[in-house]
């Protein structure tokens, strides 16, 4: 348990489902859908899931950068600011009418993804988030490669609790959170456009391509 101890004092955090934690957003989210500018049936396939899905996976743990607002609140932000941008540009650029036409959902989906998940792994590294039961009792620390669904999928898991990390930041595991993250339905989507696909693999691994930098830039 990584040297855990019970702390009588610990003030923890009890994990929550979801939509209890997607509920104080429904105006961004109901943004985002207008914004992402697809049929409901595509939202509900591809949108609604990764948004479950990273709700779950951050709970309510704190942005580093912003203390006064959390990595969820933060993110969701990011993907409004991103899909308002995407609205005046061009994708790909110097494409013609019908291939910008044809590709527009999937590049619009590349953005809001990447908004919520680059970089992920640098927004968990100043914590330490140890997980506990519903007893009270610490069922150790929550590592990615452990538990790449996050958290809340930890055996037993029930509260956690974030104190500021004393560890040097370790290997990226940014990618092991997209594979998991990512509904089905949207990887078979990507997959079906490999030159977006692998557009869409390096921004999680590194630089995004100039055309994209103004659409992601905070």
């Amino acid at each position: 348990m990584d040297g855990v101890k019970p702390a009588v004092g610990t003030d923890l955090i009890a994990l929550q489902p979801a939509a209890t934690l997607l509920a104080p957003h429904d105006a961004r989210l109901e943004r985002l859908r207008q914004q992402a500018s697809c049929s409901a049936v595509q939202f509900a396939a591809v949108y609604a899931p990764l948004l479950e899905r990273f709700a779950e996976y951050v709970q309510r743990v704190p942005c580093a950068a912003r203390p006064e607002c959390t990595i969820l609140e933060s993110r969701l932000a990011a993907a409004e600011r991103s899909l308002a941008r995407r609205r005046g540009a061009i994708l790909p650029r110097n494409a013609g009418p019908e291939h910008v036409a044809r590709e527009a959902d999937l590049w619009t989906y590349v953005l809001f993804s990447a908004a919520l998940l680059r970089r992920l792994a640098a927004e968990f590294a100043p914590w330490a988030i140890t997980v506990w039961s519903s007893q009270r009792r610490p069922l150790g620390r929550w590592r990615p490669p452990v538990a790449p669904r996050g958290l809340a999928h930890m055996p037993r898991a029930a509260a956690y609790d974030a104190q500021p990390s004393d560890d040097a930041p370790g290997v990226d595991w940014t990618l092991l959170a997209v594979g998991a993250l990512v509904p089905p339905a949207a990887s078979n989507w990507l997959w079906r456009e490999p030159h977006i696909h692998a557009v869409w693999r390096q921004l999680f691994s590194g630089e995004p391509p100039a055309e994209l930098i103004p659409l992601l830039t905070p």
